[in-house]
């Protein structure tokens, strides 16, 4: 198994910045709120911004994929606004990785949360995700 902590150091740290567009908005699934960052939004950045925290270090043929997340979305944020994803890697634990969230805007914290992702060889991945699916389909066939 791959010595993750050879690789990655806890403290490390990225951030990506966005101005929310319509493609952000909860208006896809609620036209009543058409011009706010959605909660999805919320959480394809934070996990943007974990992604290039931690796997630009990775040896090649290793991905990270999420395992859990946790997020608390605290305030309207209207689309337009500019805000800055930043992400910290604070546990290593084997394979396991576990990243902080913080979102901001020119006035404050939009959202915050956690994530935990997994570090795995992509190949092997990919030959799990495979055999899965001959198994659903042995499994539908006998039906």
């Amino acid at each position: 198994m791959l010595d993750v902590a050879q690789y990655l150091s806890v403290g490390k740290t990225a951030e990506v910045r966005k101005m929310i567009s319509e493609e952000d908005t909860v208006g896809n699934s609620s036209p009543a709120l058409n011009q706010l960052l959605s909660t999805p939004a919320c959480v394809s950045l934070m996990v943007r911004a974990t992604m290039e925290a931690v796997e630009g270090d990775l040896p090649e043929g290793y991905i990270t994929v999420g395992k859990s997340l946790w997020i608390n979305h605290l305030m309207p944020t209207l689309m337009g606004t500019s805000i800055s994803v930043r992400a910290t890697l604070t546990e290593i634990s084997g394979n396991r990785l576990v990243v902080d969230v913080v979102a901001t805007d020119s006035l404050g914290e939009v959202f915050n949360g956690r994530t935990e992702r997994v570090v795995v060889n992509r190949i092997g991945l990919m030959d799990r995700a495979a055999e899965r699916a001959r198994e659903l389909k042995e499994f539908r066939d006998r039906q």
